[in-house]
């Protein structure tokens, strides 16, 4: 039997379960950290180096966890 996996739903769908929403919050703040860090020593005004981090601390996060729900919550993903 071939089943659909809905990937829009997988990508637009906020984290629902606490283990979602705990997964997000310390990837972003870990991968803030990291891309932050090397900005505080440079010349780049410090909100824009905040901002410049956060990007890619929300993409790298809200990417982990459409890759976990893909892999260990795919039956709730499937396609109707």
């Amino acid at each position: 039997m071939k089943v659909e996996i809905d990937i829009r739903k997988i990508f637009l769908t906020p984290p629902s379960t606490m283990y979602e929403r705990v997964t997000l919050f310390l990837v972003m703040v870990i991968t803030f950290i990291l891309f932050f860090g090397p900005l505080r020593f440079s010349q780049i005004p410090p909100l824009e180096a905040g901002l410049t981090a956060a990007l890619p601390a929300l993409t790298i996060s809200w990417g982990w966890i459409v890759f976990l729900r893909s892999v260990f919550r795919k039956k709730d993903f499937y396609k109707k």
